[in-house]
């Protein structure tokens, strides 16, 4: 037995406003959100570091001065990194290394109370995707990995706190 056909039209309906309603609006639904912008937590990462990774001594000495210096701002529609100039040390040997600003489009395509994923890049070049998952709605940690074959994978955690 099937509904009446009033009431398979209504559900009909009803189904395509809500899947319309949330293709228009993925972000409003999510707490906490991704949006707003959060800086690198040095001591969180350094810490999981410490007790998670193999870091050679020389490693844990060139990521604990990186870390803790990266601010990433999330809007709907960008990807804002920065990263100031500063040093680090390279064999025992602090080095100056070049700081950079990037922008890039990105969209929030899933989020809910434990994570959000973002996708960056247009169309018209690489896009990836990026998982953010939530300790609570001020505190994230992302995957720092990689799959490339020339570069090692650490696997690591950067933690990050929300500033605005």
């Amino acid at each position: 037995m099937g509904l009446p056909e009033l009431t398979q039209d209504v559900l009909m309906k009803s189904i395509a406003l809500l899947f319309c309603l949330m293709l228009i609006f993925p972000v409003a639904a999510c707490e906490p959100s991704i949006l707003g912008e959060w800086k690198s937590d040095g001591p969180a990462t350094m810490d999981f570091a410490r007790t998670r990774a193999k870091l050679e001594p020389r490693q844990e000495a060139f990521l604990a001065a990186l870390m803790g210096k990266m601010t990433v701002t999330i809007s709907e529609r960008e990807l804002h990194l920065r990263l100031p100039d500063l040093e680090v040390s390279i064999n025992g040997e602090l080095k100056p290394l070049e700081g950079f600003e990037e922008r890039k489009d990105s969209k929030v395509i899933f989020c809910n109370s434990s994570e959000a994923v973002i996708l960056t890049g247009s169309e018209a070049e690489r896009q990836d995707t990026t998982t953010y998952y939530f300790i609570g709605p001020d505190t994230v940690w992302t995957y720092m990995g990689t799959n490339h074959p020339d570069i090692p994978d650490l696997h690591l955690r950067e933690y990050f706190s929300r500033v605005r």
